[in-house]
C-alpha cells in the first residue's frame, strides 16, 4: 500500500517538500493550509481596490536571491511556467535620506504578479486542503501512523510552519523531543542564552499615492529605528498587476524594535492602534525619503501586524531539516537553513528525500534532535544570501 504524507503548512518549504515527494513517485501526500487566499505563508501578496483599479502589495516577503543549486533548478522552473521574474529595479541601503546601491547584491528576483505567485505556481503541482485548521495530531504507536484531526491516519507527518501554532499543535503529540524544537520565544532581540526558536514581528503598512513620489530608487534597507525596508511595488508589478500608473504603491516595514514596542493581538488590531501605527510609519517614512514636505496625502493606506516575521536564530543542523527516523516525523522551514525564500525551499527539499529514504528503507536514521541555535545572518526582513558566480540568463 502506498505510504501517505501529511503537510501541516503551505508555505514554501511545505509546497516545495510535496512536490518534490511527488518527484520521487510518493503520490499519497496532502497539504493542509489555513490560508483563506490559497496557500504561501509569508510569501504572499495582497490586491486593493484603490480608486476603481487593482493594485498589487507584497505585504511580507519583498525578494529572494539564489545561492544555492538545488534551488536554482526551482527558480529556473518557475520562470519557464512564468511564475518569477528578474527585478531590476534599484535595490540598496537608505540612511538618513542618502541611498546607496547594494553592490552585494548579484539579482534579485520577485513573483511575477507579486510574490503570491510563487505558492500559487507550487501549489498547482501538489493536492492541498484548504482552508483548513488542523487542531490536534497524535502519534498511535500501535498503528505507526498518525492521526490528523478529523483527516484520518497517515504514515509521515511534515510540520512546516512555525510560531505559536507549531508549538500548540506538537505540544501533546506524543513526540517531546520534537515538540521541544518548534518551543518558540517572541522577540526585537536574540537571547543566546535562550535555546529556543526566537521570531520578531514586525508592522507592515500598504500604502498608495495619488501620483509618482518620483524617489531614485525602488527599494531600500533603511537604518532608521522606526523603519527598516521601504518598497515601490508599483515599479515591480507590471501592466497585469498594476492597471494604473497614476497612483504608486509602497510597502512600509518597521523595525523589529518599534514592532515590539507597539504589540498587539494580530488578528484584532485596535483601530485606535492602527491609526497611531498608520500616521507614525507615514512620518517616518516622509522623514527617511527626505518627502516629509511633499509628501501627498495618500489615497489608500491599511496596515498590519506580521506577528511570526522572520526567525532571529536557526538550528546547527548540517541535515537542513529535523526527522525523527522512529516516529515518522519531520520538520522542514526557513528557520533550519536560513531565513530566505532559499532556505525555505532547500529545507523542504531536504526533507523529501528523508521520508523518501526511510518509506524506501535505505535509511532510518534520524537527524540530530538537540535544540542547538546559533544566530542567523539577516537583514530585518530576512537573509539574501548570493552567490557572483550563479548568474541566472533566461532563454
Amino acid at each position: 500500500m502506498e505510504r501517505s504524507v501529511a503537510i501541516i503548512g503551505g508555505g514554501i518549504s511545505g509546497l516545495v517538500c510535496a512536490a518534490r515527494l511527488k518527484q520521487l513517485n510518493m503520490n499519497n501526500v496532502t497539504v493542509f493550509d489555513t490560508g483563506k487566499h490559497g496557500p504561501g505563508g509569508r510569501c504572499s501578496s495582497r490586491t486593493v481596490n484603490v480608486d476603481g483599479n487593482l493594485h498589487t502589495f507584497d505585504h511580507s516577503a519583498q525578494y529572494f536571491t539564489v545561492s544555492d543549486q538545488r534551488f536554482a533548478k526551482i527558480v529556473s522552473f518557475l520562470h519557464k511556467q512564468g511564475a518569477v521574474k528578474i527585478w531590476n529595479g534599484k535595490i540598496g541601503h537608505l540612511k538618513e535620506g542618502k541611498f546607496t546601491q547594494d553592490d552585494q547584491l548579484t539579482q534579485a528576483f520577485i513573483g511575477s504578479d507579486g510574490m503570491v505567485s510563487i505558492p500559487k505556481c507550487l501549489a498547482s503541482l501538489v493536492q492541498i486542503k484548504g482552508p483548513s485548521w488542523v487542531a490536534n495530531v497524535e502519534w498511535d504507536s500501535s498503528l505507526g501512523k498518525w492521526k490528523v484531526d478529523k483527516y484520518g491516519f497517515f504514515n509521515y507527518l511534515v510540520i512546516a510552519h512555525n510560531g505559536k501554532c507549531a508549538d500548540n499543535l506538537m505540544s501533546n503529540a506524543g513526540v517531546p523531543n520534537i515538540h521541544r524544537l518548534l518551543q518558540v520565544r517572541f522577540s526585537d532581540t536574540l537571547n543566546m542564552r535562550d535555546n529556543k526558536m526566537q521570531l520578531c514581528s514586525i508592522w507592515a503598512l500598504l500604502v498608495a499615492f495619488p501620483s509618482s513620489l518620483k524617489l531614485p530608487y525602488a527599494a531600500a534597507h533603511v537604518e532608521d529605528n522606526q523603519i527598516s525596508w521601504i518598497a515601490n511595488n508599483t515599479s515591480k508589478m507590471d501592466a497585469r498587476a498594476t492597471l494604473s500608473k497614476s497612483i504608486e504603491c509602497w510597502t512600509i516595514f518597521s523595525t523589529k524594535s518599534f514592532a515590539s514596542a507597539n504589540k498587539v493581538p494580530q488578528e484584532h488590531i485596535p483601530p485606535a492602534k492602527a491609526k497611531d501605527i498608520t500616521n507614525t510609519l507615514l512620518s517616518a517614512f516622509g522623514r527617511v525619503t527626505r518627502m516629509h514636505k511633499q509628501l501627498p496625502p495618500p489615497c489608500f493606506t491599511r496596515v498590519q501586524l506580521w506577528g511570526a516575521a522572520v526567525p532571529l536564530n536557526v538550528l546547527q543542523n548540517k541535515d537542513e531539516c529535523v526527522f525523527d527516523g522512529q516516529h515518522n516525523i519531520g520538520i522542514c522551514g526557513d528557520w533550519l537553513v536560513s531565513p530566505s525564500i532559499q532556505g525555505a525551499a532547500v529545507s523542504g527539499l531536504a526533507l523529501a528525500e528523508k521520508i523518501h529514504n526511510n518509506c524506501s528503507g535505505s535509511t532510518r536514521n534520524s537527524t540530530d534532535l538537540l535544540p542547538r541555535f546559533k544566530p542567523a545572518d539577516s537583514e530585518t526582513i530576512g537573509a539574501f544570501p548570493s552567490n557572483p558566480g550563479m548568474i541566472f540568463n533566461p532563454k
